[in-house]
C-alpha cells in the first residue's frame, strides 16, 4: 500500500484539531473517514503514529517524525502554488534570454534598462553564447534565433529582418579598389566563415566566389570577421547592425547581399508565464522600433547616419 498526500493531511488536521472530531471538522469529513485514513497511513508506513486514549491521543516518536515531514510537504506545496500564481499574475522573478554574442551589447543597452524601469522586480539575464541553448531542458527561458526552429514544442514569433552587406575597410578599398559588381569579387581578398556557421545562408554567401579569390581568410564568428575586415584582411559579409557600427568599414555594394529573419523563441510550457511574456513582448518592441537599423536601410554606404543612430541606441 502506498501513502497518499490526503492521508498526510489527516495528520496535520489531527495536530490542529487536537482530536478526531476536531480533525473531521478541519477537513469537513466525518470522524470515521479520519480514522480510516489514519489507519491506511499507518499501514502504508508500517508504524504506529498515534496512541489513542478515549477522545484524546498522543504522538509516538514515529508519529512526530511523520507530522514534521507532513508540515514540510505542506509548506513546499504552498510555496510552489505561490510561485505559479506569481508567474501568472505578477511581473517579478528572473528571465534568462539566450542570444548570440553580437546581440548582447545592444540588448544590454537598449532593452534591459527599459524593462528594469518598467518592472523593478523583474530580473533579465542576457546570456550570450555561440552554442544554442536547449529551451526544453530549461537552459534559458527565451532565445533569439536567426533560423526558425523545427522543434514542435517551441513557440517562435518573427521579430525582425536582418540585412547582410559586403564590407571592407576604407584602407583596403583605397589600396585595392572597390568592386562595382559581384562578379569582381574574385579579384579581391575575401573573409569567409567556418563551415560550422554555414547553416545561416548569409554566412556562406561569399563561398561562390572563393575559388578564384586573390586570397581568403576563414573565421568562426561575426566578431572575428568584423575584426578581420577592419584590419584590412579583405571583404567580409556582415549584418548591418554589426558593420555599420565600425567607423573604419564601408559598404562595398549599396544593397544587401542577403537577408535573414530573427525569431523570438520560447518553450510552450512557459507560454502563460507573465514575466516571460513581458520580456518576449519587449524584445519584439525593441526590434520593431529599430527595424530599419537591423535591415540596414538607415545608411548609405560610408554614411555616418546609422552609426549615429546606434550611438543613440546604446548610450541614450
Amino acid at each position: 500500500m502506498r501513502a497518499e498526500w490526503s492521508d498526510f493531511r489527516v495528520l496535520l488536521a489531527l495536530a490542529r484539531g487536537c482530536s478526531v472530531a476536531g480533525a473531521a471538522r478541519e477537513l469537513h469529513v466525518d470522524q470515521s473517514t479520519i480514522s480510516r485514513r489514519l489507519s491506511a497511513l499507518e499501514e502504508a508506513l508500517g508504524a504506529k503514529l498515534l496512541i489513542r486514549g478515549g477522545r484524546e491521543f498522543s504522538w509516538t516518536a514515529e508519529g512526530r517524525a511523520v507530522l514534521e515531514a507532513a508540515e514540510q510537504m505542506e509548506a513546499a506545496a504552498a510555496a510552489a502554488l505561490r510561485a505559479v500564481r506569481t508567474s501568472k499574475v505578477e511581473v517579478e522573478g528572473s528571465v534568462r534570454v539566450s542570444v548570440a554574442p553580437a546581440f548582447a551589447h545592444l540588448l544590454m543597452r537598449g532593452l534591459v534598462p527599459t524593462l528594469r524601469e518598467a518592472h523593478p522586480q523583474l530580473g533579465v539575464a542576457i546570456e550570450s553564447s555561440f552554442s544554442r541553448a536547449d529551451l526544453a531542458k530549461g537552459e534559458a527561458d527565451i532565445a533569439l534565433r536567426m533560423m526558425r526552429p523545427s522543434e514542435p514544442d517551441l513557440v517562435a514569433k518573427r521579430a525582425f529582418d536582418c540585412g547582410w552587406f559586403a564590407y571592407a575597410s576604407l584602407a583596403y578599398l583605397t589600396a585595392h579598389g572597390k568592386p562595382t559588381t559581384h562578379d569582381e569579387l574574385p579579384q579581391h581578398a575575401l573573409v569567409l566563415y567556418a563551415e560550422i556557421l554555414h547553416s545561416a545562408p548569409p554566412a556562406r554567401w561569399l563561398e561562390t566566389y572563393k575559388h578564384k579569390a586573390r586570397a581568403t581568410t576563414r573565421v568562426d564568428s561575426l566578431e572575428t570577421a568584423s575584426q578581420a575586415a577592419e584590419a584590412d584582411a579583405g571583404i567580409a559579409v556582415l549584418p548591418a547592425f554589426v558593420g555599420e557600427r565600425i567607423s573604419a568599414l564601408s559598404r562595398v555594394f549599396p544593397d544587401a547581399v542577403a537577408v535573414n529573419t530573427g525569431w523570438v523563441v520560447y518553450h510552450a510550457c512557459v507560454r502563460d508565464n507573465t514575466r516571460v511574456r513581458v520580456v518576449a513582448d519587449a524584445l519584439h518592441e525593441f526590434f520593431r522600433s529599430h527595424a530599419s537599423l537591423f535591415l540596414g536601410r538607415d545608411a548609405e554606404p560610408s554614411s555616418s547616419d546609422a552609426r549615429d543612430a546606434f550611438d543613440v541606441l546604446e548610450h541614450g
